[in-house]
C-alpha cells in the first residue's frame, strides 16, 4: 500500500521539484556574467520524462513544466510550450529507433537537446520576424549552454533516478512491486 501511495505521489513531487528548480535558476542566474552559465533544469526534466515515463504521463508533466516556465518569463504565450513539446516528442521518436542504454549516451542526448533547444528558439523567433536580433546571442551562448546542460545532467539524472527509486516509479521497483503482489495473491 505504501509503495502504491509513493508511486501516486511521484508526479506531484516531481512538479514541485521542477518548480523549485525554476525558482532557483531564475533568481541565481539573473545577473550578466551568469547568464551564459544558466542551466535549464526543465530541459533535463523533459528529457527524463521522454525516456522514463509513458507518453501520456510524460506529456502531461511536460505541459505542466512548460506552463510553469511560461509564467516565469515574458515570452509570448505558448513559446516554451512549443519548444519543450517539440523536444519531448523528438526524443520519444529518437528513442524508438536508437537505444539510449549508457549514461554517456544520455549525456550526449542532453547536450544535443540543448543545441536543438537554442535552434528551436531561433526558428520560433524567425516566425515572429525577430531572429536577427537573437542570432549573435545564439552564437556566443550555445556552447556554454550545452556544456552546462551536460554538466547539470550528470548530477540531475542520478538524482532523478534515486528519486524514482525512492518513490517506486522506476522499472525495477515496479517489477518488484508486481512480483510482491503476485506472491501475495498466490500466483
Amino acid at each position: 500500500m505504501r509503495s502504491l501511495l509513493l508511486r501516486f505521489l511521484n508526479a506531484p513531487f516531481f512538479v514541485l521539484i521542477v518548480a523549485a528548480a525554476i525558482a532557483v535558476q531564475s533568481t541565481l542566474f539573473n545577473s550578466y556574467p551568469l547568464w551564459y552559465f544558466q542551466p535549464d533544469l526543465v530541459l533535463i526534466a523533459v528529457i527524463w520524462c521522454a525516456l522514463r515515463r509513458t507518453l501520456t504521463e510524460g506529456g502531461i508533466l511536460v505541459l505542466i513544466f512548460a506552463s510553469i516556465v511560461q509564467t516565469h518569463s515574458s515570452a509570448p504565450a505558448g513559446f516554451f510550450l512549443c519548444i519543450y513539446m517539440a523536444i519531448y516528442l523528438g526524443i520519444r521518436a529518437f528513442s524508438r529507433f536508437f537505444v539510449i542504454s549508457q549514461f554517456a549516451s544520455l549525456l550526449i542526448v542532453t547536450i544535443s537537446s540543448a543545441v536543438v533547444w537554442k535552434i528551436l528558439v531561433l526558428v520560433i523567433l524567425a516566425m515572429f520576424g525577430r531572429a536577427g536580433a537573437q542570432l549573435y546571442h545564439f552564437f556566443i551562448s550555445v556552447l556554454p549552454f550545452a556544456g552546462m546542460e551536460g554538466l547539470m545532467g550528470y548530477w540531475a539524472y542520478k538524482a532523478l533516478d534515486a528519486f524514482d527509486r525512492a518513490t517506486r516509479k522506476s522499472e525495477r521497483s515496479r517489477q518488484l512491486i508486481e512480483d510482491g503482489l503476485l506472491v501475495e495473491e498466490g500466483l
